[in-house]
């Protein structure tokens, strides 16, 4: 009897975390040592540029276009955040720029933090 109960909240539990897990959105990027830096965000589910401070313009048009969005976080910024928006920034540029040239720089208007 006690093996069933153990079983069923084992059983629970798994389906729990499973269901959990299906809205998350993990971006993983490789730093220059290959170490792997996981950020899983729930709310963010496109690729998106980093920025830090104070939001200066809509992105809206850009995020629409592009399918590319801009995440604006705190002024603080401590060193592994920093580096991993800047691999991150440069990341998504780097496909930008591969499939639409250099127009979507124009198109963005701001500098992405790193680049």
């Amino acid at each position: 009897m006690k093996t069933k109960r153990t079983a069923v909240l084992i059983l629970l539990l798994i389906s729990g975390v499973i269901s959990a897990q299906q809205n998350d959105t993990k971006i993983i990027i490789k730093d220059k040592k290959r170490h792997a830096i996981e950020n899983t965000s729930r709310q963010q589910n496109m690729p998106h540029f980093i920025q830090f401070g104070i939001m200066s313009h809509s992105h809206d048009q850009f995020r629409e276009k592009y399918k590319v969005d801009v995440v604006y976080e705190n002024c603080v910024i401590g060193p592994l955040r920093s580096q991993q928006a800047k691999e991150n920034n440069r990341a998504i540029a780097a496909f930008l720029t591969k499939k639409y040239g250099e127009s979507w720089k124009k198109d963005l208007e701001i500098i992405p933090y790193g680049l």
